[in-house]
């Protein structure tokens, strides 16, 4: 499937504009322009098309394979494609740089897989989420602040 299927299909998935926009940081009103064709897919910048392409390989194409299978999970499984998406951009925009170390390309690749194996992988996912909660209850446990 190539990067222009990847965003027709997510410009054609139930998610609301505004989901999309929290989820990849693409403002919703360009979701909206293209889901009314008054703006062409032609025109969106580079860093947009990976945006929406991400969101298409960690959300929308997972849709049909029951995951994830609660909405905490779910939750927490936006909240970590967030997560992972700021730290793979702060990593790549490491390697990119001039005086970049000569791992920071590796460690950008690392970071990518990692988003790929755990993101897709609803065993990991749920077993990420599961500690998670339990640190969190821990932690308010401990400090007496509520949910």
């Amino acid at each position: 499937m190539d990067a222009r299927q990847k965003v027709q299909a997510v410009l054609k998935s139930e998610d609301s504009a505004y989901q999309i926009q929290k989820l990849t940081n693409v403002n919703s009103s360009i979701i909206i322009r293209l889901r009314n064709h008054t703006r062409s897919v032609d025109n969106l910048s580079l860093g947009t098309v990976e945006k929406l392409e991400r969101y298409f390989d960690y959300h929308v194409k997972n849709e049909n394979q029951n995951m994830p299978s609660s909405a905490q999970l779910s939750h927490f499984r936006h909240r970590l494609i967030n997560l992972l998406q700021e730290l793979y951009q702060l990593q790549q925009a490491k390697s990119e740089a001039v005086d970049a170390l000569p791992d920071e390309k590796a460690m950008t690749a690392a970071i990518e897989q990692l988003f790929n194996d755990v993101i897709a992988n609803k065993l990991e996912l749920e077993h990420l989420e599961t500690l998670y909660s339990s640190l969190l209850s821990n932690h308010e446990e401990l400090t007496g602040e509520a949910k």
